[in-house]
């Protein structure tokens, strides 16, 4: 299986511009193309963000330029493009000759490689005032008058003593660059669907970078879902949804989809599951939706279809979202049978494990591997960070799985296909439950411990090493014990074989010098029976 593992890809490779440097938005997206046997080009290292070090956005325009003609197609950041990453583009001033230059760019690579398609994505700005206004105290006041906004604009009723008592806390400067900076990029959006109006784009996502339910950037979605429909471009061609750091992934899966459509497969029919009754309708943090909008969300734009009660499906996505302040708790025993029964019977599961506040206590996982449920058999796994962020990653993931399963014509890309699916789902459960429910805090406790108070700044030259060797021991020490567990080592189905999960082999280290971030790859040993 690890020779099969190696297989290289027949179709041409696709390039990728990254949102940033971070593992989800580069790494997931190349541990995807293994799955479906697609080599993922990414750019230099150097030509990349780095932290709050902005890209090399010349060098970047140029490597594409240079390397599009080996490509198929193109997934682009125009993030990454434009001002150098994500945290860089969260304080750019976007000017109208920037957004004149960058639409000039796109028309002479399209019509230089006609052939290429370009799936580009663009994040609209967060409720969050940019890092560049200055004052904590500002900064919160100014994030509440602008949620009464949000409320106003919307019609709602609003406290107009509140919002006056607010707009005195902080300078009328702060307020014309947080609202510039919506109209900046809401002009810069509106450029691009012009260019997919014009089919210089062949798809085009926009994303919503960490919603609430009222602010100034609904107000500018509404505008930019508005412009979509007077130029009535189809919804499989221009999207807005919430997500950020997925949207990579999620495109490429999508790409995965379309080949598979245009072969002749049938389209992917995904089942819908909650692990509890009220879960559907939470709204999570850093959301502006609940989660069964989301996940509805995200099975449309992977061009899936949502299978109805009753109905066969390909897969079923279950979603356990808890939270210990709404009695959630008692809900993850029934659903560790119930996913264990499905898996059981053959049907694949992408699991999603959110947690309110980001505890292990209030998460499935350790439920499953306390019933025994055989863990790895699960066709995909997620629970980092926001529920846009887990479900499009675990829907993903399964959905690159299904196509590259349907698609394989021999049992070597069948046995390539497994193995990096296996990769990527144990990769995930190391660090999604084990790494940012456990790990974390326990590193982040033994670093101020030392005398290191900040951890989402560590300094490189002083306890990085320091900061690693705990991440090594801390992490290694708990997937051991996970490895020890009946539900890591019971035997798993894949097609007309039996595989059984020997060592995760995972390798971790903190890419950014931040304990937030961790790059970790998982190369598994594995057991084969026929």
């Amino acid at each position: 299986l690890s020779t099969a593992a190696k297989n290289t890809a027949t179709q041409r490779p696709v390039l990728l511009v990254p949102l940033d440097s971070r593992p989800p938005c580069r790494e997931f997206v190349v541990n995807g193309g293994r799955i479906v046997g697609r080599e993922i080009i990414t750019p230099p290292t150097e030509y990349m963000d780095y932290y709050s070090m902005a890209g090399d956005t010349h060098a970047m325009r140029r490597w594409l330029a240079e390397n599009m003609a080996e490509a198929d197609a193109v997934i682009l950041s125009i993030d990454q493009l434009l001002s150098g990453g994500l945290l860089a583009a969260r304080e750019a001033h976007i000017s109208a000759d920037d957004i004149a230059a960058l639409a000039a760019y796109l028309r002479a690579l399209h019509a230089s490689h006609p052939n290429v398609l370009l799936h580009a994505f663009y994040i609209l700005p967060r409720a969050i005032p940019q890092d560049g206004i200055e004052g904590w105290r500002e900064r919160r006041a100014l994030l509440a008058y602008a949620r009464l906004l949000g409320r106003a604009g919307e019609g709602l009723p609003i406290d107009v003593d509140e919002m006056e008592r607010l707009r005195g806390a902080f300078p009328d400067d702060d307020l014309q660059k947080y609202l510039a900076h919506f109209d900046e990029s809401t002009a810069l959006a509106a450029m691009l669907i012009d260019l997919t109006e014009e089919g210089v784009l062949t798809r085009l996502v926009l994303g919503q970078d960490d919603g609430e339910e009222y602010s100034v950037g609904n107000l500018k979605k509404a505008e930019l879902a508005a412009l979509l429909a007077q130029k009535n471009i189809a919804p499989e061609r221009a999207m807005i949804v919430h997500g950020a750091d997925e949207i990579a992934l999620s495109m490429l899966a999508r790409i995965a989809v379309d080949k598979l459509r245009a072969a002749g497969g049938e389209l992917p029919r995904v089942s819908l599951r909650y692990a509890g009754a009220v879960m559907d309708g939470a709204v999570f943090p850093f959301m502006a939706v609940s989660n069964d909008v989301t996940a509805r969300e995200k099975i449309a734009m992977l061009g899936a279809s949502l299978a109805e009660d009753g109905e066969d499906s390909d897969l079923t996505l279950f979603i356990s979202a808890g939270d210990s302040n709404a009695d959630t708790l008692g809900t993850r025993a029934p659903a560790a049978a119930a996913i264990k029964a499905m898996l059981a019977a053959g049907t694949p599961v992408a699991l999603v494990d959110l947690s309110r506040h980001f505890h292990a206590e209030e998460t499935l996982l350790p439920i499953l591997i306390e019933k025994n449920v055989p863990v790895n058999a699960l066709t995909a796994y997620a629970g980092w960070n926001t529920a846009s962020n887990a479900i499009g990653t675990a829907l993903s993931e399964a959905l690159l799985y299904h196509c590259a399963m349907q698609r394989a014509e021999s049992d070597e890309k069948r046995n390539a296909a497994a193995y990096a699916n296996l990769a990527f789902l144990t990769g995930r459960i190391a660090e999604d439950a084990f790494y940012l429910k456990e790990t974390i805090d326990r590193v982040n406790n033994t670093l101020r411990i030392a005398g290191y108070q900040n951890t989402a700044d560590l300094d490189l030259t002083r306890n990085w090493r320091f900061a690693n060797d705990l991440l090594v021991n801390d992490l290694n020490r708990r997937i051991r014990s996970y490895e020890s567990t009946a539900a890591c080592r019971a035997p798993f189905q894949q097609g007309d074989m039996q595989l059984r999960l020997v060592r995760s082999n995972i390798m971790a280290y903190y890419p950014w010098p931040r304990t937030f971030e961790v790059r970790l790859e998982s190369q598994p040993a594995i057991e084969i029976s026929p």
